[in-house]
């Protein structure tokens, strides 16, 4: 990860390619350790290198408030919009996105950390008749890694865990993504109607 502009952004990912007027478009996608989240628009440029000047860029929207992981959601969304108009949108941009998103919110490799599975399970659905037995499991790996991966389950399976109609029951998704976020070992945990774990 780099940090660019005078104001510390990390940035997360970046979009830039060539389009028909042989001019180069692109934006990027940024954070910082408040949790605020930014979306810039690059100047269009005759390179791929030329999208930053001094570090600065031509356009920005910034996402602030609380809880941080809705900045994310908001900025994300915003982003894969306006990858429509810097000619970089494709079809699986925003799974794209949405993993490197995931990836910074992993965490760098933590030498001597336990390795660990990540796994979820669908639970009961509040019709007996229905049980969800969707479920996914890996093979203990490095904790970043596994962090990765249950941060890409959440968010695959974010619909299906039906998490509004179990409001004040088990953690919203913000507090899913901070238990994965802070994990330094195992974690097991409800979110809507699935759980989740690092064992």
């Amino acid at each position: 990860m780099s940090t660019i502009g005078s104001e510390g952004w990390t940035l997360v990912h970046q979009a830039r390619q060539k389009h028909y007027d042989d001019r180069y478009y692109g934006h990027w996608l940024g954070t910082r350790d408040d949790g605020q989240w930014i979306i810039g628009r690059l100047y269009p440029g005759k390179s791929m290198d030329d999208g930053f000047r001094d570090g600065e860029w031509a356009y920005s929207k910034r996402f602030a408030g609380d809880p941080s992981t809705d900045n994310a959601d908001a900025a994300l969304t915003a982003y894969v919009e306006m990858a429509h108009n810097t000619f970089v949108w494709d079809r699986v941009f925003d799974q794209t996105v949405g993993e490197a998103i995931d990836l910074y919110w992993a965490g760098p490799e933590v030498p001597d950390a336990p390795k660990l599975a990540a796994g979820w399970a669908g639970a009961e659905s509040p019709n007996p008749d229905r049980v969800v037995s969707s479920a996914g499991c890996s093979i203990a790996m490095p904790l970043h890694e596994a962090k990765f991966l249950l941060l890409h389950y959440l968010r695959r399976t974010e619909l299906a865990a039906k998490a509004h109609l179990t409001k004040g029951v088990t953690v919203d998704r913000h507090g899913a993504v901070e238990k994965v976020r802070c994990a330094t070992g195992p974690i097991r945990f409800e979110y809507g109607y699935n759980t989740y774990w690092l064992t």
